[in-house]
């Protein structure tokens, strides 16, 4: 039986008018170290007038706006059928205006956290019938786009889940459900323990499939657990051989079960043993019952024992952002990188192409590219672009540090990874600066030509009004989260290739980078962005 749910103002998805974006950035940290180790090094006018990334072919793209025109340029381009996996978390209908703390990148003083104002990221109240409508009407559009083996993982909450299973049944086709997951997202404490009919700790994926008879690309993950010794025993048999579990033999021929007999791996129970009657053809327990396989834990480490299990949709053992301060970036319900892990690896391999239409502080885009997936990224919030850029220079290796900072936040497995472009189908907001005045400094490196060390100096600005005290004691670094370098700037596009992108919350920028340019004369440029958002790009010319 087909269930269509109604509300008000409900309306068929109709045809969509597509996106016209513009590219405004990339990040190619190989870009001229590609160029000189090829002994081609590109003038400051071919560097300019090269072809950038285009919007009809990305990948690893990311666009600000809204993703309805987005999806339909996506289509329009021949991404049709290309995409496969989608994972999409959109807003839940939480009536919620949802703010990020600002905070100086400092360590406490005196026990104050330096967080200096709370900055509105995004707001999440919809009137009786917009949000289902919103969600609607973007279905098609993401069904459209998947392959026909691929998969769409729909992240929500306790509000809506109901309601969006209905839509996705309607729009994919309820033969297409695969399954609905439910993570443990946090622990109650603190006040929510006393919540009225238990506390909401979990959220919902409903996974479906774009034909599930295709067959859909699926890799079941394992759970690897580590025990104490103690902890084994209690839950495992043991004998001379280690730690096991036992499963039933199920169709093993004679021959297997008396090699497996030979090897010491079938179990009798009720203390018998393993009785073989060659003249029967067949393999038996002397004190009765059913044989049993045994599979042994393997040790890793003195006293330490690991398991595998196999992972069902109740996904209790992958922790929240609360109990990985690490991966916090300050962004209101960012994901944590194992959630999408374990999603990404599930139903993708490596080379696929990934979408997140709703990306937030770019979990996806950061594990797809930790783990080879070429992956398309929208948001409508540009607080969320410029989270997700940052985040994403962050994890490449760029040799670009004069004085080496302290770097053990940056992943080493992506350094060769081609980059990403950034396109703008809204206007950029404007934003306001507290960042301080930038000065630079430029020096030519006689023993290397084609390398500069730019110096970035300030002076720091004052404080706003309405923000706060602290930033009277703050050094300008403690202001700033990133700062990106173009050595051949064209004016119109920001193609960065060095990046000083701290993760962690108080760590700072270096503030002098060796880069290498192209030949001169040349315009660099720098772009600081501040802890609120605001941005500012400095420029310098180089003559011969």
């Amino acid at each position: 039986m087909s269930v269509v749910l109604t509300w008000p103002g409900k309306q068929a998805p109709g045809a969509v008018a597509a996106a016209q974006p513009r590219l405004v950035e990339t990040f190619e940290p190989h870009r001229f170290l590609e160029a000189t180790a090829a002994s081609s090094v590109p003038t400051e006018a071919s560097a300019a007038n090269a072809p950038h990334p285009s919007p009809l072919a990305p990948p690893n793209a990311l666009y600000h706006g809204d993703n309805l025109g987005i999806l339909a340029r996506l289509l329009d381009s021949g991404c049709g059928g290309k995409v496969r996996l989608i994972y999409a978390d959109p807003p839940y209908d939480s009536g919620v205006a949802w703010t990020r703390k600002v905070r100086l990148r400092q360590p406490r003083r005196n026990g104050v956290d330096p967080v200096v104002m709370q900055q509105v990221q995004y707001g999440d109240a919809w009137p009786e019938g917009a949000y289902l409508q919103f969600i609607y009407e973007r279905l098609p559009l993401l069904r459209a786009l998947l392959a026909d083996d691929g998969s769409l993982w729909l992240h929500c909450d306790q509000r809506r889940a109901h309601h969006l299973r209905c839509l996705l049944d309607e729009v994919f086709g309820a033969e297409h459900y695969l399954n609905t997951i439910t993570w443990r997202s946090q622990t109650a404490r603190g006040a929510k323990v006393n919540a009225f009919y238990f506390p909401n700790s979990a959220h919902t994926i409903l996974v479906y499939a774009r034909n599930r008879t295709a067959p859909t690309t699926w890799h079941p993950p394992r759970r690897r657990i580590l025990l104490t010794e103690a902890q084994a025993a209690a839950e495992f048999m043991r004998d001379e051989l280690g730690f096991f579990r036992t499963s039933d033999p199920g169709a093993y021929t004679f021959d297997s079960l008396k090699k497996l007999a030979a090897e010491g791996r079938l179990y009798a129970p009720f203390g018998g043993e393993v009785a073989v009657d060659e003249a029967q053809q067949r393999v038996f327990a002397s004190n009765g019952g059913n044989l049993g396989v045994k599979y042994y834990l393997t040790k890793v480490g003195r006293n330490r024992y690991q398991v595998e299990r196999a992972v069902d949709n109740i996904w209790d053992d992958i922790v929240g952002l609360g109990t990985t301060p690490g991966e916090d970036l300050g962004y209101p319900t960012q994901k944590t990188e194992a959630l999408l892990e374990r999603i990404l690896t599930t139903g993708s391999d490596p080379g696929d192409l990934v979408l997140d239409p709703f990306c937030g502080s770019g979990t996806t885009p950061a594990v797809a590219a930790k783990r080879g997936r070429r992956w398309i990224a929208c948001d409508a919030n540009y607080g969320a672009i410029q989270t997700t850029t940052r985040r994403l220079q962050g994890i490449f290796i760029v040799p670009s540090f004069s004085i080496q900072p302290d770097r053990s936040d940056q992943d080493k497995g992506v350094g060769n990874q081609a980059g990403f472009a950034v396109y703008a189908a809204t206007d950029f907001p404007a934003t306001q600066n507290i960042e301080p005045e930038v000065t630079l400094s430029i020096t030519r490196i006689d023993a290397d030509p084609g390398t500069i060390e730019v110096i970035v100096r300030a002076v720091r600005a004052p404080s706003l009004s309405g923000i706060g005290e602290n930033l009277a004691e703050a050094a300008w670094p403690a202001l700033v989260d990133s700062i990106a370098i173009d050595p051949a700037y064209d004016g119109q596009v920001f193609r960065a290739t060095v990046a000083d992108a701290p993760l962690k919350k108080r760590t700072t920028v270096a503030g002098r980078y060796q880069v290498t340019t192209p030949s001169l004369p040349a315009t660099v440029a720098v772009r600081i962005v501040d802890i609120t958002g605001g941005e500012r790009i400095v420029t310098c010319r180089i003559k011969e």
